[in-house]
């Protein structure tokens, strides 16, 4: 009998997208970092050089997903259509804003593209790793590492900080490298709060609190794998002194339980509950001196929404206050309530694949409604980047199913319209 001929399928060029889009996330992290060494060792950069740093991280991951996010490019056309129109309100157009909204909206849909959960526990191990090998080493031999990375000449060349305050200081940290008042986690490790990657503490314990949610919600129902890979992210926690974020870890365990129960109406107006709760404290306590507690910044924060116009709340005039301690009086004064209420309702509608999705979705409503008390470091690209990837990676299609589909699927992988996670 004669043999037939079995047609081999054709070969597929592999997709090297998903790593592409891993690695702008850790150079999300790192960026700083490296622009921080480049500054003290080789050349000045200044803002323009960070500025133009964030848009390429942005901008490629927007080009890879030409043809595959189109409802990312639709919500992108409608805020940047509103942030012109606030620019026209205020005489004068902000970008920063709009750079503000397109870091949720591009990370989520890439990583809803071309992301997974397996890709996010690699990330997230890879992060949590170099944070604290950098983080040691900064704490262990401080001078060295001054000496390689001048954090505050570094903030002084991209204008955060003004030169004439940097000649104050001794240490070169962040202003809040220090704690004089005394650490809250293992005080006998002395004043110095590690920033390691990040370059100032607040972050690092952002950055802390996102990967500690993530890995127990991986490992659910493991508590000894759980318990053995969140050893390193609570070693961050204490060397940083993240009082925030490691409160925040351990609440995001109560989410968990509650997650299940906990309906969407409840999110959608969890912020405005407390925003409202805030304005009251700080017309009821206008004068009341704050300090550096929880205590004292919510009254700080209370205060400053006290003190907006309705036409500052919905970001129709111009203001450039310093507003950067109150995440809530940040967010009204440049993006206006009705942006943040658009975004923030299209977060908590999208729909959810499945329990661990909406999980991870419940800890990140309850962290970016606290972190926008004390702080508006949400916007961050630094951490937000890893946060938006992993929401969105909970959601992607999986890999395994994708592949079964291939032989059944048109070009694109559509069958009569993109695919929608579940």
């Amino acid at each position: 009998m004669r043999s037939r001929a079995i047609a081999a399928p054709p070969m597929q060029a592999r997709d090297w997208r998903p790593q592409i889009l891993s690695a702008i996330v850790i150079a999300s992290v790192v960026f700083n970092f490296v622009l921080c060494f480049v500054n003290t060792n080789i050349t000045r950069t200044g803002a323009g050089v960070v500025i133009g740093a964030e848009l390429s991280l942005i901008a490629t991951t927007l080009l890879m997903m030409l043809g595959r996010g189109f409802d990312a490019f639709v919500i992108l056309a409608v805020y940047v259509a509103y942030t012109l129109f606030l620019g026209a309100m205020q005489g004068s157009f902000d970008p920063k804003p709009a750079r503000d909204l397109m870091i949720p909206v591009v990370f989520y849909f890439a990583a809803r593209e071309m992301g997974s959960r397996e890709e996010g526990d690699r990330l997230v191990a890879i992060c949590v790793w170099t944070v604290l090998g950098v983080g040691l080493f900064e704490y262990f031999f401080l001078k060295q590492f001054i000496k390689f990375f001048d954090i505050l000449s570094y903030y002084v060349s991209r204008g955060s900080v003004q030169a004439a305050a940097a000649e104050l200081s001794d240490d070169r940290l962040f202003a809040s490298g220090m704690r004089y008042e005394g650490r809250t986690l293992l005080p006998f490790l002395g004043e110095h709060r590690v920033s390691s990657v990040f370059l100032e503490p607040v972050s690092v314990g952002n950055f802390g609190a996102i990967c500690f949610s993530w890995i127990v919600l991986r490992e659910w129902g493991r508590p000894l794998r759980m318990f053995v890979r969140l050893l390193p992210v609570v070693t961050i926690f204490v060397f940083a002194d993240a009082r925030f974020g490691l409160t925040v870890s351990l609440l995001s365990i109560l989410v968990y339980f509650a997650a299940r129960r906990t309906p969407r109406f409840v999110v959608a107006i969890a912020p405005l509950v407390l925003v409202i709760a805030l304005a009251w404290i700080g017309f009821a306590f206008p004068d009341l001196p704050w300090d550096n507690t929880l205590r004292g910044r919510i009254l700080l924060s209370g205060q400053m929404l006290s003190k907006l116009g309705l036409e500052d709340v919905f970001a129709f005039v111009r203001n450039d206050g310093f507003t950067s301690d109150s995440g809530y009086t940040y967010t009204f004064v440049k993006i206006g309530l009705a942006g943040f209420v658009g975004m923030w309702f299209l977060f908590v509608a999208a729909p959810a694949r499945d329990l661990q999705s909406w999980r991870y979705r419940m800890f990140a409503a309850v962290y970016m409604t606290l972190l926008l008390i004390i702080s508006n470091s949400i916007y961050s690209i630094k951490t937000a980047a890893l946060l938006w990837y992993l929401v969105g990676a909970l959601d992607a299609q999986p890999r395994a199913a994708m592949t079964s589909l291939a032989p059944v699927l048109g070009r694109g992988g559509r069958i009569g319209g993109r695919l929608r996670p579940a």
